[in-house]
């Protein structure tokens, strides 16, 4: 079986006028299909995510990160937007009857056209029919698995824990971004200690007391050593808890989406309701004829009691038919929602939070690694420091015995 890989690995921002920028992020990966190697716009990936939405109700489709009125071109977004959109990404090529949709596969990874979210944006929505068809072929394994109140229940109840959850990710969200700040602010004033001021130190006052012997300056020395070989970049730039961050914004994220997965299946049965009610109205129309009585806008309209009768026939059976499609439909929605995306929704929570903590040990390690190289050298280097003003303080004693 051949794996679907996707990755967004680098981006080029263009000016088309003094007040205009545009961004464009370059995806490369391979499919059944074979290689392919595009650029698309932040509007591009909205437009795929707004249409999948709409062909798949009930169904999980990867969250992106929110727009911006003003600004949406600036280095820190555009970064942050990277990262937010490998993850779309990546999420999307392990959804199958997601990524091997036209609109995927063919339109957004393969099309020449250059505006690729209008040709997205024109896509028609799909009728109940067609997403019962869809439905009814992809998920083939559950149509005859029964469900009951108490499955229903069950996706309440899930609901309910989803937004607790998302309650909580929001405080915790708080909590890690005041540490991420204190990371940054460490490193800031480390910087700012060991780069300038135990610098200056040295050149206004330990200078004067070695008689100006640059050898025994030790900052002043090693700077450029540091830089080099002893990667002090990384030292002053470490702040991995910055990916928890990274994983609590996905996280609420997919707390939203997962919501709206309930709420579509919500709306559909709003949707019924309505149409029930039309039911009656039209009904009361109907029954209004059979008693010979016509409307003014019938007789405005000069149609036949019979003419007018036939219409709301027609159209009470129209309605009766979407009704039991769009029910039949819910059901279907249901039986995806508590057989299939609740368990998703849940392994995926656990082995992203894996993988997000090996990553994290992964670099902590190497951050510790990296560090103990960058302090040893400078403790070595003290201690040779100290090592040789010990020695050059015994010979002078020596001399001023003799």
């Amino acid at each position: 079986m051949i794996q679907n890989v996707i990755d967004v690995v680098e981006f080029q921002t263009t000016s088309q006028s003094l007040f205009s920028k545009q961004t464009y992020y370059t995806i490369k990966g391979s499919d059944k299909q074979g290689n392919f190697e595009v650029q698309r716009r932040f509007k591009d990936f909205v437009a795929l995510r707004n249409i999948l939405a709409i062909q798949w109700p009930g169904c999980y489709v990867p969250s992106l990160p929110g727009k911006k009125l003003f600004n949406g071109n600036d280095v820190k977004t555009i970064n942050d937007r990277k990262k937010f959109l490998h993850a779309f990404c990546q999420k999307l090529s392990q959804l199958p009857h997601l990524f091997q949709t036209e609109e995927v596969s063919q339109i957004f990874l393969r099309s020449k056209d250059e505006k690729i979210y209008k040709k997205l944006e024109s896509i028609k929505s799909p009728s109940t029919q067609d997403l019962l068809e869809k439905y009814q072929t992809l998920f083939v394994d559950i149509l005859n698995v029964e469900i009951d109140a108490s499955t229903l229940k069950e996706i309440d109840n899930f609901a309910d824990q989803v937004r607790n959850y998302s309650i909580k990710l929001k405080n915790i969200k708080k909590i890690i971004k005041d540490s991420v700040q204190s990371g940054r602010n460490y490193n800031n004033c480390l910087q700012e200690i060991i780069k300038t001021r135990l610098i200056n130190f040295e050149n206004l006052f330990v200078s004067s007391f070695v008689n100006s012997d640059a050898s025994m300056l030790i900052f002043n020395r090693i700077k450029q050593e540091l830089i080099d070989t002893y990667q002090e970049k990384q030292v002053f730039n470490q702040n991995n808890i910055e990916i928890l961050l990274d994983l609590i914004r996905l996280e609420s994220k997919d707390c939203k989406i997962v919501l709206k997965q309930i709420n579509d299946k919500i709306n559909l049965e709003n949707k019924v309701k309505s149409l029930e009610n039309k039911i009656i109205e039209l009904e009361k129309q109907l029954e209004k004829l059979n008693q010979g009585k016509v409307s003014f806008k019938n007789m405005i309209k000069q149609k036949s009691p019979e003419d007018s009768k036939k219409q709301v026939e027609q159209e009470i059976s129209d309605i009766v038919k979407e009704i039991k499609q769009l029910s039949e439909l819910i059901v279907l929605i249901n039986k995806i929602l508590a057989l299939k995306e609740r368990n998703r929704y849940e392994n995926d929570k656990n082995q992203q939070f894996k993988e997000i903590m090996e990553i994290l040990q992964q670099m902590e390690l190497e951050s510790i690694k990296i560090e103990s190289q960058y302090w040893g050298y400078i403790l070595n280097e003290t201690n040779q420091l100290i090592s040789k003003t010990q020695n050059q303080q015994q010979i002078e004693c020596q001399n001023n015995m003799e």
